[in-house]
């Protein structure tokens, strides 16, 4: 780390020396050091708060608001390069995406929410506008970005190498799934990764001192490794992406432009190679997730891999979204919300879609069309700007290969942003203005054509600057605070405890943000501690004011459920439970709720349309409570009930209170006590060795329930006692053709028959099939008669 910044002081004395500035050094350095400012964002920790992302937001925040202060201060300084800035096209995409958001606070679904989202793509945007502004007449800006990207990085790989070394030692093997570095989950720190590879390659080109070169070519290979040990998918991608782009540069640059750069080609293939290889050689042979050959190998197209078709619902539920709502969309920062109203069949508990896992679409549906193609416009105006100098026939080529490099990494943030969500982290939000920056001065100090000059309402860039980020301050530190409340509210209501006193429950819970982050509504969470203390009237208001927070994840109405039954208002209660149920009827909570109370209040109607929803649960509990509802409120016997306790048994097969369901829906309980009654008859006959007696009795017992196969094997094998043999095959045929429950027995009784009427050829592959079953009695018999 020392020679990192040595080295850094070095070239920045060289730059320094060698060009001319149009401001003062005091300037430049002030613009370095919010540039760090800036990039040291990521490093900012949780400080209490459920996620970093809070106090992350917030030091941007001020950071912005001190450097509008700064601008404006020396606003002469800043004036032509404000201008420049201004009539930059990337710039004027996001100042019009910027404003299109703002807007939405008046459609939005959830006002509130729109308005904490609002200061954050302020915040972007204007840290992107004063990387451009610092980094303009700054000499050393490439040194200074390459330098300290470098570093940042070299930091990031190692905190991931620490973890996954700690790891190692403490269990013998490595969770991928928890190698999150500095971040808050492994896919931002891969990307993270990634996307700084790009600067590291043009530092490793352009270091002359071999020593030095040497330790950041094996930061590169240690980049790469740690990439392997995460085993992000999409990362992966990546990589591919600044492998194969390096490559194609390096080989135009060996046969188009005759530079002999070819041999460069190894600051990207060797790390690649020595990551595979030394990741094999450590894990290849064990069950770890940091295994990079067998990770990649899960990456499946054929519907098999969970993570894909969950992606891909999620991508058509947007794209749903926008088909319904193309012009103005559901709000910026909304799509957590109505996403639940898309998803709710597949939603379990209250883990909700809280993102599309693509930047782009789901832009479109909180914008609209119009907000999609302004975003989407950011991107593709830095492109073009890109190519324009890749082509332009006045632009140095080492000055190519630069932007060349920028658009690489850029390319990984499009990865990363049509697969996760960048969007909302500002630690990848700056290597992604800083991209922007760099290519939009790059093309400014280089256009052909000649700047514009000052206009006189540039001052006016740094009065709005300060204008947005004093609100904008005040809404980012209540959200960094509503977080750290969360951090106890949310540990009480997962663990249903009620660890917050009634006296703080108003001054604990910020009003900003007025859902969770995990979208349940404050007003609820509040609800629910006043239901705790018995003031029910209080919780009641404030779970009917949640609805407007968060109208469809329903845990507002079943709160307002629980108040009612404990009131003993139970048709009030069963309406809320239904609206529940039907938000989120894979949530156990609703479900249980909405069938009880309708037991208790004899909804039949209610329960049989209850079944298209319950249906697409795969929770065995709800499917009981279910056929329970089933079992007391219709006739035994009747359809469409019978089949769908028979599909029950199908989901569930080894659940024998569905079973026992099954029976009871099928039969009723008077003939499956019947048959019990005869059963036990039959048994005590059996015992005394009464078999003739026996069999009649067990025959009455299947007569009863038809549908127990110990009933017909009792019988069966009391015939065959009996002598009565042909009756017996007759009735283990009903067992082993329609009943068989695998355990092997059946298929013994039908050999012993078959054996006690001399054909032990047709015995002996019944005996074998009872004994490969682990039927224990079959084996020696089969030794006995088959061998």
């Amino acid at each position: 780390m020392i020679i990192y910044f040595l080295e850094l002081y070095h070239y920045s004395l060289l730059f320094m020396a060698k060009k001319s500035f149009d401001s003062s050094i005091t300037s430049q350095i002030m613009g370095g050091l919010f540039t760090l400012f800036y990039l040291c964002i990521g490093f900012v920790p949780n400080w209490g708060a459920v996620d970093k992302i809070a106090p992350q937001w917030l030091i941007m925040s001020l950071i912005n608001f001190l450097a509008s202060i700064y601008v404006l201060i020396y606003f002469k300084k800043f004036k032509t390069t404000i201008s420049i800035l201004l009539t930059n096209v990337t710039v004027l995409f996001y100042f019009m995406f910027f404003v299109w958001a703002a807007i939405s606070y008046f459609y939005a679904i959830n006002p509130t929410e729109a308005l904490v989202n609002i200061p954050r793509h302020a915040n972007t945007l204007f840290m992107m506008c004063y990387l451009f502004l610092f980094l303009y007449k700054t000499a050393y800006a490439k040194v200074l970005t390459v330098w300290s990207i470098s570093i940042i990085l070299g930091i990031e790989v190692y905190s991931v190498l620490n973890q996954a070394l700690e790891m190692f030692q403490a269990t013998g093997n490595i969770d991928s799934g928890q190698l999150k570095g500095i971040t808050a989950n492994r896919n931002i720190t891969a990307f993270s990764i990634v996307v700084k590879i790009p600067f590291l390659l043009m530092l490793i080109e352009n270091i002359k001192k071999k020593s030095l070169k040497v330790f950041v070519f094996i930061l590169c290979s240690l980049s790469i490794f740690s990439i392997s040990i995460i085993a992000s998918r999409a990362s992966f991608i990546a990589v591919g992406l600044v492998s194969l782009g390096y490559i194609a540069l390096q080989t135009f640059n060996h046969f188009y432009l005759k530079k002999k750069s070819l041999q460069k080609i190894v600051y990207i293939i060797a790390p690649v190679f020595f990551s595979l290889f030394f990741n094999q050689f450590i894990f290849s042979n064990s069950n770890s997730s940091a295994d990079v050959i067998s990770r990649a190998a899960t990456i499946k197209v054929d519907g098999t891999d969970n993570s894909i078709n969950q992606r891909l619902r999620y991508y058509e539920d947007v794209l749903s979204q926008i088909n319904k709502s193309p012009l103005i969309g559901v709000g910026i920062g909304n799509w957590k919300i109505k996403s639940i109203d898309y998803d709710k069949n597949d939603i379990n508990g209250y883990i909700v879609p809280y993102h599309a896992h693509s930047d782009f679409i789901q832009i479109g549906a909180e914008l609209g069309i119009f907000g999609f193609f302004i975003y989407i416009g950011i991107f593709i105006s830095s492109v073009i700007l890109a190519l324009k100098l890749i082509m332009s026939k006045n632009f140095p080529e080492k000055e190519k290969e630069y932007i060349f490099m920028l658009l690489i990494a850029l390319g990984v943030y499009f990865i990363d942003a049509n697969l996760n969500f960048p969007i909302a982290r500002p630690q990848v939000l700056f290597t992604l203005t800083l991209i922007l920056a760099l290519i939009s001065i790059s093309y400014s100090k280089n256009n052909i054509k000649p700047h514009l000059k000052a206009k006189k309402f540039g001052i006016g860039f740094p009065i709005i600057g300060i204008l947005i980020f004093i609100p904008s301050i005040s809404v980012t530190n209540t959200t960094y605070e509503s977080l750290k409340s969360q951090m106890l509210i949310l540990q009480d209501f997962n663990s249903n405890k009620y660890n917050l006193p009634l006296n703080q429950i108003e001054t604990f819970i910020p009003p900003i943000p007025n859902i969770t982050v995990t979208t349940i509504p404050m007003d609820a969470i509040k609800a629910r501690y006043y239901f705790h203390y018995k003031n029910y009237d209080k919780a009641l208001a404030l779970a009917e004011e949640a609805k407007k927070a968060n109208p469809y994840l329903g845990y507002p109405e079943i709160l307002k459920s629980q108040i009612y039954l404990e009131k003993g208002e139970l048709e009030k209660a069963w309406a809320e439970a239904k609206i529940a149920f039907e938000h989120l009827p894979k949530n156990q909570l609703h479900a249980n709720q909405f069938i009880n109370l309708s037991i208790q209040l004899e909804k039949r109607e209610a329960i049989k349309k209850a079944y298209h929803l319950i249906s697409l649960n795969y929770d065995q509990n709800i499917w009981k409570n279910y056929l329970i509802a089933v079992s007391q409120l219709f006739p035994f016997g009747e359809e469409p009930f019978v089949s769908q306790a028979a599909q029950a048994i199908e989901l569930f097969p080894d659940n024998q209170e569905i079973r026992k369901l099954h029976l009871i829906i099928s039969l009723g309980n008077k003939r499956i006590n019947e048959a019990t009654n005869f059963s036990k008859e039959g048994l005590n006959f059996f015992n005394s060795r009464d078999y003739s007696r026996a069999a009649i009795a067990f025959e009455k017992a299947f007569s009863a329930n038809p549908m127990d196969y110990a009933h017909y094997e009792n019988a069966a094998t009391s015939n065959y006692l009996s002598g009565n043999l042909e009756k017996a095959l007759k009735q283990i045929d009903v067992v082993v053709n329609d009943l068989n429950p695998l355990d092997g027995k059946c298929e013994y009784i039908k050999a012993l028959i078959y054996i006690r009427m001399g054909d032990n050829l047709a015995a002996c592959p019944l005996l074998e099939k009872s004994r490969d079953s682990g039927y224990s009695q079959a084996s020696s018999t089969f030794d006995q008669y088959c061998k």
